[in-house]
C-alpha cells in the first residue's frame, strides 16, 4: 500500500504532502533525509535515485520539471513496477495542474484540494484480500454478505475471475477494500497465471469447513502456498461452526496451523455482523499495525541524518 506522498524540490522545500493514514504532518527530519540522499546521489556521479529499498518499507522517485521530487513511501511487498505507475501518473496530473502556479510561485488552495480529492481516487492502493479454499467452503456466501456488485469476468482461459470493493467505515485511513475469490486448486496448479495478483494482495483469508477432512487437506495446499509468497500475511476463515459434531473449534485450528482464526458461520443471524468484524480486526493488524511500525522505523532515520 501506499502510505505518504511528497512533492519536494532538491534543496527540501515542500510542495505537497499527504499521508492517507493518520495526520498529514510533516516530519522535516523525513524530508531531510530524502532530500539529503537524493544530492549525495548526484554529487558522487550516481545519477538519480530511483528507489530506496528498506525491509518494511520502501522510497520510490521521479522527477519532473523546476527541481521537483516526486516520492511516494510504500510497503516493502508492492512491487516497484506497480508503484512506479502511480507515481508517474501522480506526477503527471500535479505538473498538468500546478504548471501556471509553479511559473507564478503559487498554487491556490482551491486547486490542491482538488488534487487531494485526485490522488485519494486514483493514487491511494485499497487493501486487496484473497479468500481461498476448496469448492464447497462456503466462499461465494462469504462474499455475498458485503454489500456491493460482484465483478463476474472471464480471464483468457475461460476461468471465473469473482471481485468485489467493499466500502468500509471506522478503519483509520481505510475506506474500501478489494475482496477477491479464488479456487485453492486453480490458484496452485495456474500459479503463473495468478502471480501478478499475488505479488500485490495483501491479506489471504484460507477458507475452511472446519472439519479435519477439509482441515487436512488446506493445511497441505497452504504449505505449498505459503513457500511461494513472501509478503501477503495469512488468516484462517474457520466457516461452519454451527456443524458442532464435526467442526473443530478456532483455538485448535489455530493451534494446528500457527496461525490467526476466526470461527464463523455463513448462515447465522449476525453473519453479516461477524465478518464485517473479523475483516476490520483483519485490516487492523495487517494494514495498519504495519503503518504504525513504518512510521516508527522511518522516524529513526532522522538518526541517520545527525
Amino acid at each position: 500500500m501506499i502510505s505518504h506522498i511528497y512533492v519536494i524540490t532538491m534543496d527540501g522545500v515542500v510542495h505537497y504532502s499527504k499521508s492517507f493514514f493518520g495526520t498529514n504532518y510533516v516530519n522535516n527530519d523525513i524530508i531531510s533525509f530524502l532530500t539529503l540522499i537524493t544530492r549525495v546521489s548526484k554529487k558522487i556521479g550516481g545519477g538519480h535515485i530511483r528507489s530506496l529499498n528498506f525491509e518494511n518499507f520502501n522510497f520510490v522517485y521521479t522527477y519532473g520539471n523546476q527541481d521537483h521530487v516526486f516520492i511516494i513511501t510504500t510497503d516493502s511487498h508492492n512491487t516497484e513496477e506497480v508503484a512506479r505507475v502511480k507515481l508517474e501518473l501522480l506526477k503527471e496530473e500535479y505538473l498538468k495542474r500546478f504548471k501556471k502556479g509553479l511559473e507564478k510561485g503559487k498554487v491556490e488552495n482551491e486547486t490542491l484540494e482538488e488534487f487531494t480529492e485526485f490522488i485519494e481516487k486514483q493514487i491511494f492502493l485499497p487493501p486487496k484480500i484473497l479468500l481461498v479454499g476448496e469448492e464447497g467452503v462456503g466462499k461465494k456466501s462469504i462474499m455475498d454478505l458485503f454489500p456491493g456488485d460482484t465483478v463476474l469476468e472471464l480471464d483468457d482461459d475461460m476461468t471465473e475471475v469473482v471481485e468485489k470493493a467493499v466500502k468500509v467505515s471506522n478503519i483509520k485511513g481505510i475506506n474500501k477494500f478489494v475482496l477477491r475469490e479464488v479456487n485453492f486448486h486453480d490458484l496452485l496448479e495456474n500459479f503463473s497465471k495468478f502471480k501478478p495478483l499475488l505479488e500485490t494482495v495483501d491479506i489471504i483469508c484460507m477458507v475452511t469447513n472446519s472439519g479435519a477432512g477439509n482441515l487436512s487437506r488446506t493445511k497441505n495446499l497452504y504449505s505449498r502456498l505459503k513457500e511461494r509468497i513472501k509478503n501477503a500475511d495469512f488468516y484462517i476463515l474457520a466457516n461452519f461452526q454451527d456443524s458442532i459434531n464435526s467442526a473443530f473449534e478456532p483455538n485448535k485450528i489455530s493451534e494446528s496451523f500457527g496461525l490467526q482464526t476466526f470461527g464463523f458461520s455463513a448462515i447465522q443471524d449476525d453473519a453479516r455482523e461477524l465478518i464485517n468484524q473479523i475483516i476490520k480486526k483483519i485490516l487492523e493488524t495487517s494494514i495498519l499495525n504495519k503503518f504504525d511500525k513504518q512510521n516508527l522505523n522511518i522516524n529513526t532515520l532522522k538518526e541517520i541524518k545527525k
